[in-house]
């Protein structure tokens, strides 16, 4: 999918996820005091890391690879049940202790951004642990993770203001009769914040991208890539990280970029029909640079990366 796709899958994911955590924590959680903010704060952690979790999956391993996607899911939801439950958690300790309004208010804001930077945190869990699985350089998982916990913080900060500014309103259904109350059964509260969450951890992880693929001509043409791990492989087979499928002139593995240091290197893999970079067949690892055309069959990638300061 594109950026501009991504970006609001997520926040229309966790906006939807969060109605659905509202809905399980209203019907399932205790009544009363800590234990019912932090299993409230629990479904809401889990619903929304589920649901920006499963964009994340989708975009960078897509339906063909369903093994991949269910396991970056779960643990995307693991740490986003903690991330709520500690959120629902601390903020009501806090928030029990507070006589003023605007401290209690600052607690509530504070349970949320810790559920938001774990959540943020969650989306890159899967490529952590295989980096580290692998003995692989985790460069590119440890700038997902610091976008989406930058994100996940920024999110719950906002989504934690903008729920207070409605949890007192009027409209029916979604009325909350106490505003100060942490976690309380509001709808659209929640709504808000599964919003912001899910917007911001979307929109940090494009707007801090260091390098990134875009399809321009092939297999589902306009999809965008960031690439967050050492290797990433193009061609046709299920597990390519880059599916070309249905173009005859890309081989199952067809070619791979290369993470080295802190440059980018295109290399073929010993393919008949070749790997060309602006149309010059590449026998070796060469190095690419933003605006490089990539062409792979009938296919061309088109790579783009951030400009790096000098001395960087």
């Amino acid at each position: 999918m594109s950026f501009r796709l991504f970006i609001y899958y997520c926040a229309i994911c966790g906006g939807w996820a969060a109605l659905a955590g509202w809905a399980l924590g209203r019907g399932l959680a205790p009544s009363g005091g800590v234990e019912e903010s932090a299993v409230k704060g629990l479904f809401l952690g889990l619903a929304v890391a589920l649901g920006v979790g499963l964009v994340d999956a989708l975009a960078v391993a897509s339906l063909r690879r369903p093994v991949e996607v269910l396991e970056r899911v779960l643990l995307a939801v693991a740490v986003g049940c903690l991330g709520g439950w500690l959120g629902g958690t601390v903020g009501e300790h806090f928030h029990s202790q507070m006589a003023d309004s605007t401290a209690r208010s600052a607690a509530l804001v504070a349970g949320w951004t810790i559920t938001g930077l774990l959540i943020g945190a969650a989306v890159s869990t899967f490529d952590l642990m295989t980096t580290f699985a692998l003995l692989q350089d985790g460069y590119g998982a440890r700038r997902k993770l610091r976008n989406g916990l930058l994100g996940g913080v920024v999110g719950g900060a906002v989504g934690g203001v903008l729920s207070l500014l409605v949890k007192g309103a009027p409209i029916p259904f979604f009325e909350d009769k106490d505003p100060y109350k942490l976690w309380s059964p509001t709808a659209l509260g929640f709504i808000v914040l599964g919003l912001a969450i899910g917007f911001l951890i979307g929109l940090a992880q494009v707007l801090l991208r260091e390098a990134w693929v875009r399809v321009e001509a092939g297999f589902r043409a306009g999809r965008e890539l960031i690439l967050s791990k050492p290797e990433v492989t193009i061609g046709r087979a299920e597990s390519s990280d880059i599916g070309l499928f249905g173009d005859a002139g890309v081989e199952r593995l067809h070619a791979r970029i290369i993470r080295r240091d802190t440059a980018y290197y295109l290399d073929d893999a010993g393919t008949p029909g070749g790997t060309f970079l602006n149309e010059v067949r590449i026998a070796r690892p060469t190095p690419i640079r933003s605006g490089d055309t990539i062409r792979v069959g009938n296919s061309v990638l088109r790579f783009g990366e951030r400009v790096k300061k000098k001395g960087a």
